[in-house]
């Protein structure tokens, strides 16, 4: 099962994507909270990927589009898809701060083209600077997001690392007309692409990776046509008709370096398939922070970090068992091409193997 996820996640170098919408559709979105996880995640995933391609697929054709979905957080998502993911996800269920509509309406009409939130700040104060005003003006832009009505736009920065976004009303950024769709059959078409590459997947795992509670999520289950399989005495599910082609190794070992929160480790909330359970707190830290991991033929066997110092990357790699000599030489290899990737040099932590 776990070369079968690792494969269908565009993870294998026998199956990569070929484009990032390719990658962000099969996948069902791709986790962004730091800008510079959102370039390795989709690198990791397609096939000789530079940096220009994904930038010209967020801000040039506005193919991808990133905004807040699953669980509340922040996704890449294909853009034709934007309502599917919205209504589904409808994350502002959880989320429902104390801000007024008029403040709302506020920030909606000063979008008229994208702006930062301060610039969107400044356009709609009016009098003396009142105390809190920003944090109140952030806030309204992050519940719009979560109701489909406000999307990231442009990213101001350098390089990989953005230093803030600017926002647009979805409505005017978004290249496609958006397509109405009922939360319910929003919901169904999620379980279905979820399927399509989390499966198989427990009813638990699709709560937990969609943000729903176990009951709804079992209702949705329950409208969808899937197929059951009995794996390890529990019920699985995938999606109808769905061909689990388990050979789909590659006859020689893999080893990939997986950026913070990637969708890979994100995708069930039992994580056996990937991960063993006494090194789950390594990963899944405190306040929520998910490591970035080292994932040997499909399994999680370290964590890692890089720290950019001018033009150098300084890795550091924790591995959670001692890792043989092809296995270290496959690390520094990923190293080098990530170093190639960001057109920067690297080297490793002198503590690190």
């Amino acid at each position: 099962m776990t070369d079968f996820y690792f494969k269908r996640q565009h993870l294998s170098k026998v199956n990569k994507a070929q484009s990032p919408v390719e990658a962000a559709a099969s996948i069902c979105g791709v986790n962004a909270q730091r800008s510079i996880t959102i370039y390795l995640a989709f690198w990791n995933r397609v096939q000789n990927l530079q940096k220009k391609d994904l930038d010209r697929a967020l801000y040039n054709t506005r193919e991808l589009v990133k905004t807040w979905c699953m669980r509340g957080t922040v996704h890449v998502v294909p853009s034709h898809q934007f309502q599917m993911f919205t209504k589904a996800a409808t994350p502002f269920r959880s989320w429902s701060p104390d801000i007024p509509d008029d403040l709302c309406e506020k920030v909606v009409k000063a979008l008229e083209e994208p702006l930062t939130k301060s610039e969107i700040t400044e356009k709609i104060q009016s009098g003396a600077p009142e105390k809190g005003f920003r944090t109140k003006v952030s806030r309204a832009v992050r519940l719009l997001g979560y109701k489909g009505i406000v999307v990231f736009a442009d990213a101001l920065g350098s390089g990989f690392y953005t230093r803030e976004y600017k926002f647009a009303l979805a409505e005017n950024w978004l290249p496609y007309d958006l397509k109405q769709e009922e939360p319910e059959e929003a919901r169904q078409d999620l379980l279905v692409q979820y399927l399509g590459c989390y499966g198989p997947a427990t009813v638990q795992d699709f709560a937990y990776w969609a943000g729903f509670k176990v009951r709804e999520a079992r209702e949705i289950f329950g409208s969808v046509d899937t197929e059951e399989v009995k794996m390890r005495g529990r019920p699985y599910y995938v999606k109808a008709g769905d061909q689990l082609d388990v050979n789909t190794g590659t006859g020689s070992d893999e080893i990939i370096l997986l950026p913070e929160y990637d969708s890979y480790v994100m995708g069930h909330k039992d994580k056996s398939r990937i991960l063993k359970e006494v090194y789950k707190s390594q990963v899944f830290l405190p306040l929520a922070s998910v490591a970035a991991t080292i994932v040997k033929n499909g399994f999680v066997i370290g964590t890692w970090g890089m720290k950019k110092e001018k033009k150098l990357l300084k890795f550091q790699i924790n591995s959670f068992e001692t890792c043989k000599e092809e296995d270290i030489d496959l690390i520094h290899n990923e190293m080098e091409k990530i170093a190639h990737f960001m057109n920067l040099e690297y080297c490793v932590d002198s503590d690190s193997p």
